[in-house]
């Protein structure tokens, strides 16, 4: 799996509370306390896919849990398309999410982002 770090305005290493995820009509939000105890709210539009991960899973164990990260051609979203869940030309996304204070990450594949 190939992978590259993304750089949030706020870390997800570190926060104060265990996220809050809510998925309503295709659309993720998870909202936490940054370290400097700041809201933060991570929203994601039109997804298919998500899921809690523990990092000792074999998927995500060599990634660091405090980060978040981009699959590079993932073979999730290819098998998406291949099961018609999503389409080719629909440019979606596949991250993992780290929040190392409860030792896990949030999966998501989804199609638009923003972060509050």
């Amino acid at each position: 799996m190939e992978v590259a770090s993304i750089n949030l305005k706020s870390s997800t290493a570190d926060c104060e509370e265990h996220p809050k995820i809510e998925w309503n009509a295709f659309d993720l939000n998870i909202q936490y306390k940054n370290w400097s105890n700041e809201n933060v709210t991570l929203k994601f539009f039109d997804v298919p896919h998500f899921k809690f991960v523990s990092s000792d899973e074999s998927i995500v164990s060599t990634l660091s849990d405090n980060l978040v990260y981009e699959v590079k051609n993932s073979d999730l979203v290819a098998s998406l398309i291949k099961c018609g869940e999503i389409n080719d030309n629909e440019q979606f996304k596949h991250w993992f999410i780290g929040f190392n204070g409860i030792g896990s990450f949030v999966e998501v594949v989804f199609k638009g982002f923003d972060e509050k």
